[in-house]
């Protein structure tokens, strides 16, 4: 039995009058998701660590991913795969994947190692089912389970998906594949990685989306914007709520110094403006003409997700608790 299949192209977003309006809600809210799950699983470590770590998971499990029914018979949070079907993965493509410095790759996969996190072994780099049984990854990833349950839900309520493939598999009454959603949310948070980093620095995107996160989350589904996409078409800037530098760093978990550094970087090209109050991405950035074009990109990675989530027959679960056991969303999962 083959894993999930990436939808047909067009699926990624509901199409007709307000589409536009509509991927603006839907951006908002797949930013609060992403930010939300990397602040999940990077605990106290930095968030390069995290994606790094993840990129290697990844590469480990690949093989895995591509069969429905291995997919679930390591589903549930005791259920690791084990390190022998585990494929282990050069630092060179890890360090590719991210477009990131070979030396800084190399150095901090080093310092993980240190650590009993990852394991060399002959091919390359693994992270081992041991490190993946302590006590908190069963915990952060449960959390990352209910954050992606919620935002399933909000989703749902505001049409913003578009028509999702039937279950190929059925899940046994009383599983909880916290580890298969973990994957498949692992796989989509470096398909993002991997967008941003081919057409600029990772960080500048991580910092982009958080102050634009913060300068937004106060708005309701309701503010869409104009059927255009030129500056005066989107929520005026005075709508936007400043944020410091200091509150971007406290949420992303990075030294103020290397946050301010990046945002003067960026406000040099105009992707962000410093006014009395504070940071804010102004409408002029969102505007420019590869914005929209990386939104759309971004549904269609959102669509390939879900997508995938139906076919192991999560979502079909999580429609049938829905009203039995609302998601339990803490407020550091929750931005």
């Amino acid at each position: 039995m083959t894993g999930p299949q990436a939808p047909p192209a067009g699926g990624a977003l509901p199409a007709g009058d307000g589409a536009i309006g509509r991927l603006r809600v839907l951006s908002r809210l797949t930013g609060a998701f992403l930010l939300d799950t990397v602040q999940i699983a990077r605990g106290a470590s930095d968030p390069l660590d995290t994606l790094l770590a993840s990129a290697i998971i990844q590469a480990n499990v690949a093989d895995i991913q591509r069969h429905a029914d291995v997919l679930v018979a390591f589903a549930e949070s005791d259920a690791p795969p084990p390190d022998s079907l585990r494929r282990p993965v050069s630092i060179n493509a890890v360090a590719a994947s991210l477009n990131l410095p070979f030396e800084t790759v190399r150095r901090r996969i080093g310092a993980m190692a240190r650590d009993g996190f990852v394991r060399f072994v002959d091919g390359g780099v693994i992270v081992p089912a041991q490190a993946l049984s302590e006590p908190r990854y069963a915990v952060d990833a449960y959390r990352g389970y209910e954050r992606l349950r919620a935002f399933y839900y909000d989703l749902s309520d505001l049409g913003l998906l578009g028509e999702l493939p039937p279950p190929t598999v059925e899940l046994a009454p009383g599983v909880v594949p916290v580890r298969a959603v973990a994957r498949l949310v692992g796989a989509y948070v470096l398909r993002v990685a991997e967008a941003i980093a081919r057409i600029g620095d990772l960080w500048d995107g991580l910092i982009l989306f958080e102050v634009f996160r913060s300068n937004t989350e106060h708005w309701s589904a309701d503010v869409r914007g104009q059927e255009g996409t030129a500056a005066a078409d989107m929520p005026p800037d005075a709508m936007r709520r400043p944020v410091s530098v200091g509150f971007v760093a406290r949420r992303l978990g990075m030294s103020p110094e290397t946050v301010r550094r990046h945002v003067l970087g960026m406000i040099e090209r105009g992707f962000i403006v410093r006014t009395a109050g504070g940071l804010i991405v102004p409408a002029e950035a969102l505007a420019r003409p590869a914005v929209f074009p990386s939104l759309a990109v971004s549904a269609a990675n959102l669509q390939r997700l879900m997508a995938s989530l139906s076919q192991l027959g999560v979502l079909a679960v999580w429609d049938s608790v829905r009203e039995t056991c609302p998601p339990a969303v803490d407020a550091a999962a929750a931005g």
